[in-house]
């Protein structure tokens, strides 16, 4: 079995996963689309009443402008977000039935707003796009995967592997909503804790970078070894949360 791809080993991803996956090789994909008003609704009426729960993406450098993408999470790389998920119930109970689901947001692309062209955290997730307010289509309004372009649909997904180089842009007067989520790829199932301690500490160290720019001129090795750290202590802390959880009766 080969190991997962991750950005921060840094060069372009040249792997063999196509731009886009077919839906229809993933039995949880009807439970979606099926369910897709139920998912608007509740997280569309969640922001419109509290739009402060959307919040910039961490990544400064990706939207244009700066704060043109707001993400509102429920799971991020195992963790949950316990204050929005309470909030969030119907979508919660849907989300549970996708086997090796390990994050889960609202994605929110303002009007006039790009996402600059970038490759994801690791190919041992498919990214899953669904539809919830879809402005308009091509060209104002799609997504590009390597030399595929798209545009998104009310109720229907668009998957896709996040390690190719791809962008986003909405040239709309309205804002852009998806739910996205990304599933492990069965290959990779049995490696979900690494997968995802290994992403988070990545973007741990991203967001160090931003806040200490003289950390980006660290050596290779000093920052691969930065980031072993880094996933070191985001795995105890994953343990020791499980544990609490177990002593307290939580699921």
């Amino acid at each position: 079995m080969t190991d997962p791809w991750y950005v921060g080993a840094g060069g372009r991803y040249a792997g063999p996963e196509p731009a886009f996956f077919d839906p229809a090789d993933f039995p949880w994909v009807p439970l979606l689309e099926e369910n897709w008003r139920v998912i608007r609704d509740e997280l569309t009426g969640l922001v419109n009443a509290q739009d402060q729960r959307l919040q910039p993406y961490f990544s400064r450098s990706l939207p244009f402008p700066p704060g043109g993408w707001k993400t509102m999470g429920l799971l991020f790389w195992g963790w949950r977000l316990h204050r929005n998920g309470r909030a969030c119930p119907r979508t919660l109970a849907i989300l549970r039935n996708i086997p090796h689901l390990v994050s889960a947001s609202l994605s929110v692309l303002e009007p006039g707003a790009n996402i600059n062209p970038h490759q994801g955290d690791t190919n041992a997730v498919v990214r899953v796009h669904l539809g919830l307010v879809i402005p308009a289509g091509l060209p104002d309004c799609g997504f590009q995967v390597l030399d595929d372009i798209r545009s998104w649909q009310e109720g229907k997904t668009l998957l896709f592997c996040d390690a190719h180089s791809h962008t986003v842009w909405n040239q709309t007067d309205r804002r852009r909503l998806i739910l996205l989520l990304d599933v492990l790829r069965p290959d990779f199932a049995d490696q979900s804790a690494t997968v995802c301690t290994t992403v988070l500490s990545g973007n741990v160290l991203q967001m160090l970078e931003q806040r200490f720019p003289v950390l980006k001129a660290l050596p290779g090795d000093t920052r691969r070894r930065l980031q072993s750290v880094l996933s070191w202590l985001i795995g105890t802390a994953r343990i020791l949360s499980g544990s609490a959880r177990h002593r307290h009766g939580a699921s």
